[in-house]
């Protein structure tokens, strides 16, 4: 049972700071509020997370720590506990169903642009 609650606390610990790096990596390019469209340029985070080494090295790093504190924690972790965890998650979960939802409807335009499917 450790290494299930290890893995949901390691998968939770990184999924926070992914979604907390892309949105300063992008702050720090400059304040949204001062540029004139306030955009948040969505190529920003594939290369921020999929194709940068740093991000899978992070991903390693956070499942053996969440494994580490799963095992070596002296009682049970409180079911508050977890909830409190999964909400928590739903911030992530949201920015990424945000992203999804954004990329099929470029592609959707995309393709209606250039005459392809």
């Amino acid at each position: 049972m450790w290494a299930l609650n290890g893995t949901f606390l390691g998968i939770s610990i990184f999924a926070v700071g992914a979604a907390v790096f892309v949105l300063l990596f992008q702050w720090s390019r400059g304040p949204l509020l001062s540029r004139s469209s306030g955009t948040f340029d969505i190529r920003i985070i594939p290369l921020v997370t999929i194709y940068n080494a740093w991000f899978w090295a992070a991903f390693a790093a956070c499942m053996v720590i969440g494994w580490a504190l799963a095992r070596s924690w002296p009682g049970r972790f409180s079911p508050a506990f977890w909830v409190v965890l999964a909400v928590i998650d739903l911030v992530p979960a949201g920015m990424l169903g945000l992203f999804l939802l954004l990329m099929s409807k470029l592609k959707e335009v995309a393709g209606q642009v250039t005459g392809k499917p």
